[in-house]
């Protein structure tokens, strides 16, 4: 099915507009835009990290045919650098899609016969207040989240290695951690394997039909469909903005860490005041911290020998914690504070899903998303 669109001119993969008919550049070849590759399918889905990856293999796995289409398919990008810590946030907004988190996850992880080794050995959250943490368990309970305080005792049960307790902490033992970038590949390999066709390339613009159908505009060729996901994270503001909808998204860095200890550390996830981590592979362990641009390029770096000073007091430890790995990345965060999962108003053939926490909602929203094409249950306009 070929949609009769109507599109905005657009930025192409080098950033000069183009219309139908002008010569633009590709590597070493020159193509006219009249004479691309015209594929039509149900659904094509713009990006392949964990939400896009799961979503496009949902489809797939229900009978939907779908191409997933992203720049850098092979990059590490925001998934590959995320921190992997499966939790439901204990925020009211968007709280249904995070109730459903776990259950969501634990049904793909059997779907996928347990491939992406996810561990779900729970985690410990604590604030430098006391109070402040049994205000986050209430808040947890609260939108019924299973989520207990624990004391110094009940800690030493839980994490004997670490020395220095906190007097109060929430412990969530229905949370789990998963390998970000082990799970997006996975993903991909099992939506091939269900027909899914997987596309390097570039999107320079999407566009709406008169007959209902949507088009997406690549280096690849011209893709036909009758819905369009935006699951490409920061990407997905300026693409929803040529169809009309203006998406309030903000690009929030990240720090990502790996390091060796001499002795064993946590058995699950941790996550204090001054450091948050979690075991990784054989005597390694993953770390991760939030931080402001504003405070200077050096930042990063200051933070996290910061926090692995801490972590050495905290757990005891003589000699000194090796880094093994640093690294940035910016993640979507909607301005709002809401997960924007949803079709557009002025686009209903365009379905957005632009979350914070990616890897944790990413089954619940491809579940969403598959409901909303095969008509079971509609998603919210945005």
């Amino acid at each position: 099915m070929r949609s009769t669109s109507t599109r905005q001119p657009g930025l192409n993969g080098s950033g000069r507009r183009h219309r139908a008919g002008t010569v633009r550049q590709q590597g070493c070849d020159f193509l006219r835009e009249r004479d691309l590759e015209q594929t039509a399918t149900d659904v094509i889905v713009i990006g392949s990290g964990a939400t896009g990856a799961t979503i496009a293999y949902v489809l797939a796995h229900n009978g939907i045919r779908a191409i997933c289409i992203d720049l850098d398919v092979r990059g590490a990008g925001v998934t590959d650098s995320a921190f992997g810590w499966i939790r439901p946030t204990h925020t009211s907004i968007g709280s249904e899609l995070h109730r459903d988190a776990i259950a969501d996850f634990r049904a793909l992880e059997a779907d996928l016969g347990g491939a992406l080794s996810i561990s779900w050995a729970g985690s410990l959250t604590w604030f430098r207040a006391p109070e402040h943490t049994e205000s986050y368990v209430r808040r947890q309970q609260g939108l019924a989240l299973p989520t207990e305080a624990v004391d110094a005792d009940g800690f030493r049960r839980l994490e004997p290695s670490l020395r220095r307790r906190p007097e109060i902490a929430a412990y969530a033992p229905q949370e789990g951690a998963v390998a970000p970038g082990r799970m997006r590949r996975t993903l991909l390999a099992a939506a091939r394997d269900h027909g899914v066709r997987v596309v390097e390339a570039p999107v320079s613009e999407i566009a709406v039909g008169i007959d209902g159908g949507a088009q997406v505009f690549s280096d690849a060729g011209v893709f036909n469909a009758r819905y369009v996901v935006l699951a490409n994270e920061l990407g997905a503001p300026r693409l929803a903005a040529q169809v009309g909808t203006v998406l309030e998204v903000e690009s929030a860095p990240a720090i990502r860490y790996t390091f060796r200890a001499a002795a064993p550390l946590s058995r699950r996830v941790l996550s204090g005041p001054d450091y948050e981590i979690r075991p990784w592979h054989r005597g390694t362990y993953l770390g991760a911290a939030d931080y402001v641009t504003s405070e200077g390029p050096h930042r990063p770096v200051t933070r996290v020998h910061r926090a692995l000073d801490v972590i050495r007091r905290d757990f005891g430890l003589r000699n000194p914690l090796q880094l093994m790995d640093f690294r940035v990345s910016f993640k979507p965060m909607p301005t709002a504070g809401r997960p924007y999962l949803g079709a557009l108003l002025s686009a209903p053939q365009v379905l957005v899903a632009c979350m914070d926490a990616g890897i944790t909602l990413a089954p619940a929203a491809a579940r969403r998303v598959l409901h909303h094409i095969t008509g079971a249950a509609e998603l919210a306009a945005i």
